[in-house]
């Protein structure tokens, strides 16, 4: 999607209650523009979506903890979305990614300041990193743009 649609907008979707999911630092960290991942102390690694257990297979602990990520990672694929709902009508085509973080996370989101229009022109292992949409007073989502 480009910021090129008489709008500045990137974020189209509904907007999330930042008090659920045990979210709140991701949440927080998104207000200061850092993306912050949650971290097992017990296994050491980092994962997404929030939640109170470690999801690693054989750990399982529930002594999680919050850290700054790097805020940098690459394409692992994309599409590009041609039909879509609510407010994001009004955004397509866009570009949906599964981003590989430096801190070995795969999240799923948009990629802006790209051209859905020329497919080839996005490349599956470029390098991305996290910005965020501010969408309300408080409430700020992420999205990726091309490096």
């Amino acid at each position: 999607m480009t910021k090129e649609k008489n709008t500045d907008k990137v974020y189209f979707g509904p907007t999330p209650d930042p008090d659920l999911l045990n979210a709140k630092e991701f949440w927080e960290g998104a207000k200061k523009n850092i993306l912050m991942l949650p971290k097992c102390n017990k296994c050491k690694k980092f994962f997404f979506y929030p939640r109170i257990i470690c999801p690693k297979e054989g750990c399982h602990s529930r002594d999680i903890v919050w850290e700054k990520a790097s805020g940098k990672g690459k394409i692992y694929t994309f599409a590009i979305q041609h039909i879509a709902t609510d407010g994001w009508k009004e955004a397509v085509p866009f570009v949906t990614a599964f981003i590989d973080t430096e801190e070995n996370v795969r999240m799923l989101s948009v990629i802006a300041n790209v051209n859905p229009e020329d497919p080839d022109s996005i490349k599956i292992g470029s390098n991305v990193t996290i910005k965020f949409d501010k969408v309300e007073d408080d409430i700020f989502m992420p999205y990726w743009e091309v490096v």
